[in-house]
This record gives C-alpha cells, sequence and structure tokens, in this order.
C-alpha cells in the first residue's frame, strides 16, 4: 500500500499552482517607449513583472528587485497595454443565445465559454489580451457578459458577471416569435423594467434589472440606427440609467443627447471604403467627450480601425485608448486590463514603433507574464 501523504505536505501540494507564479523570477521589461496608460508614456521605459502583475513601474522599481530580475529588452520597440475587446462572440455567437424566449438577462456567456476556442487562441496574434465574451443580440434581452482571457493552450474565464446585454437592433427583431417589431421590443423592456421597480417579486431576471436601476451593473444595448439609439437613450433616461451603446452606427445623429446622459459607445471597425460620415464618427465623439471603444468580430482588423480614425480626426492617444484603457473601463475592469499599471495584469504587446502605424510589426505578446506571440526579446539575468 502506499503511505498516506502528510496533512502538511498534501496541503502544500494542492497550493502549488499558485505557488509556482509567486516563486517564479521577476521580469525587468524594457523598451524605447512604454505607454503605461493614456496620461502615461515612459521614455525609454521599464516595469516589473511579479507573479503574473505589473509589480513596479519605472523609478519606482526597487533597487533589489531590480538587480534580482531577469531583463527582458525590446530595443527600438513600442510596449502598449494589451488590447481588450468590449464586445465579442468568438465565434459562439450561436451558443450564447435562447432561441425560445427573447427575455433572459440571467443567461451567463461564462456558462458557454470554450477555453479551446481557435479564435479565442488566436487573439494574441492580433495584440488582443482579454475579451468581453457577450451574449448574442438576437435576444431582447440575452444575458450577462464574460472577461476572457487566452493563454497558451487554453484560455482562461477572468471574470464571470459582467454588463447585461440588451438588444433593440435588428437580429433581436424575430418573425417567428414576438417580438417582431422595434416597438414591441421597446415595450417589453419597459415593461420588465417597471416590473423591477414597481413590485416586490422575486426572480433572477428582475434581480439583474435591478441592479441596473440601482447602478450596480453597466447595461450595454446593441442599437445601430437612429430610430433605435433614440429608444434606448429613451429607456436609459426613464429608468435612470447610463448605457455603453454597442454598434452605434448612427451616433453622430444624437451627440447632444449622448454627452447629457452620459453615454459610452463601443463602435464596429472601419475600413477604407466606409462612408466618410462613419470615418468621422470616432472622431465626433471623442471631441464631444463621450468615451469610445473599438470592437470586432475580426480582430485583425482593430489597428486598421484606429489608424483610419486618426486619419479622420481622432486623436493618437484617444484612439490607442479606444483599444485599451477605454474598454477596460467600460466593461469595469480598468484596475486590471487596458493599462500597465501596478497592480494590473501583466497583459502587452510590443510593437517596431508606433502600434497606430500599420508598418509597425507587432514582435510580441505577454498575457500574465507569459509570451504568447512573437519572438523572444534580448534576456539576460543579474545575479
Amino acid at each position: 500500500m502506499r503511505p498516506m501523504i502528510p496533512a502538511a505536505a498534501a496541503a502544500l501540494l494542492s497550493l502549488a499552482p499558485w505557488l509556482t507564479p509567486l516563486c517564479a523570477q521577476d521580469l525587468l521589461v524594457t523598451a524605447a517607449t512604454v505607454v503605461i496608460a493614456r496620461d502615461t508614456v515612459l521614455s525609454p521605459g521599464e516595469f516589473l513583472v511579479r507573479g503574473g502583475k505589473i509589480a513596479f513601474v519605472g523609478n519606482e522599481i526597487p533597487a533589489d528587485a531590480r538587480s534580482r530580475a531577469k531583463v527582458v529588452d525590446f530595443p527600438g520597440a513600442t510596449i502598449v497595454p494589451g488590447f481588450v475587446l468590449a464586445h465579442t462572440w468568438l465565434g459562439q455567437d450561436a451558443d450564447l443565445v435562447e432561441r425560445a424566449a427573447p427575455f433572459t438577462p440571467d443567461l451567463q456567456t461564462a456558462e458557454a465559454f470554450d477555453p479551446f476556442g481557435e479564435e479565442l487562441l488566436k487573439l494574441p496574434a492580433h495584440a488582443v489580451t482579454a475579451a468581453a465574451l457577450a451574449p448574442s443580440s438576437r435576444n431582447v434581452a440575452s444575458g450577462i457578459a464574460a472577461l476572457v482571457k487566452p493563454g497558451k493552450e487554453q484560455g482562461s474565464l477572468a471574470a464571470d458577471s459582467l454588463y447585461v446585454m440588451l438588444s433593440l437592433a435588428a437580429p433581436s427583431r424575430d418573425p417567428e416569435r414576438p417580438p417582431t417589431s422595434l416597438m414591441g421590443a421597446v415595450d417589453l423592456l419597459r415593461s420588465q423594467f417597471n416590473l423591477a421597480r414597481g413590485t416586490a417579486q422575486s426572480s433572477r431576471e428582475l434581480t439583474i434589472l435591478r441592479q441596473v436601476l440601482a447602478g450596480s451593473r453597466r447595461c450595454a444595448i446593441h442599437a445601430d440606427t437612429w430610430a433605435e439609439l433614440d429608444a434606448a437613450l429613451d429607456l436609459a433616461t426613464e429608468f435612470a440609467f447610463e448605457p455603453v451603446l454597442v454598434g452605434a452606427a448612427e451616433a453622430g445623429r444624437l451627440l447632444p443627447r449622448l454627452q447629457a446622459q452620459k453615454a459610452k459607445v463601443i463602435l464596429g471597425t472601419l475600413s477604407p471604403d466606409a462612408r466618410l460620415q462613419q470615418l468621422r464618427l470616432p472622431g465626433e465623439l471623442e471631441r464631444a467627450g463621450i468615451p469610445v471603444a473599438f470592437a470586432s468580430s475580426r480582430p485583425a482588423t482593430l489597428r486598421l480601425t484606429a489608424a483610419l480614425a486618426v486619419r479622420n480626426g481622432m486623436s493618437r492617444p484617444a484612439a490607442l485608448a479606444a483599444l485599451t484603457r477605454t474598454p477596460a473601463q467600460l466593461i469595469d475592469q480598468g484596475d486590471r486590463v487596458g493599462s500597465l499599471r501596478a497592480g494590473c495584469d501583466a497583459d502587452f504587446a510590443v510593437f517596431g514603433g508606433d502600434p497606430l502605424d500599420l508598418t509597425a510589426a507587432l514582435r510580441a505578446v505577454y498575457v500574465d507574464g507569459q509570451r504568447l506571440f512573437g519572438t523572444t526579446a534580448t534576456t539576460s539575468s543579474k545575479p
């Protein structure tokens, strides 16, 4: 018979997965330029990675930690926070919807998350290090988004409960079941919000809506056309919440209302042949003081989108923030992803130059301090 493992040894073995990263050697990452966040750029720059997190930045790095760390140097490169998708389906759209019912705000995408999904594992090749896996827009109220991250062999679920997803866009209107019209979709949401606000009736669905009403959960609404956006803003006014508008193709027609209601916008990607109105929209939203993030079902187009937005009036800092800091804040994960401040996950992308210059190659991508894409930098270990 095998001897029994003493209780203390068994306890240590159970902690091994957590102890390993903590005992790993620190990384001192250096580059010609490091964008910590929109308002903090270090040239030259450096930061210390410990246990998958940013431990110290720049002059804050202690001398003893610096002397013991493994140096990872990217000469001539620019390091930025990993890109964050505030809304994506990662090819799982069909799995993220309840077809039989139009109102399912309590469904959680975390339960359908595929850590081995091909699209998830391809994200680092496009500098994306975190993504909000969103419910489908085929339901008027479709569920709760989750934060997921790619890994070496499989992805991970970083946060299982983000914003609740509503939809007034065309996919939510199904000729096979109600609602079949925009008016019907609005009436359904209004009646449910009124039920949540005006009664003590208890259900999982109403609990989610009460969280929106109380301001403890964000509410994202997919709306594209002027009529859909106008209806979404009407609901936000009536029930006193600040909406995050997804899609928002015609948001330029509602700038004063967006300002007044403190709305946030998650735009889709741009292409060179898009209408001039669409190309100018990110800059118009920035100048109006409306937070803007870029999202896409095709992450390969994110850098092109940001570059086109800059060419058509958006500032470079705002365009880079629309890929990093702003989407992280819109999903209430700004203390974890989207910047390289101390305490954040060590998720970063290394470019051969300005990341919004499409000729600058993506050299490496790290998630939680592990390189998932690109080549090894110049490294050295200090005694």
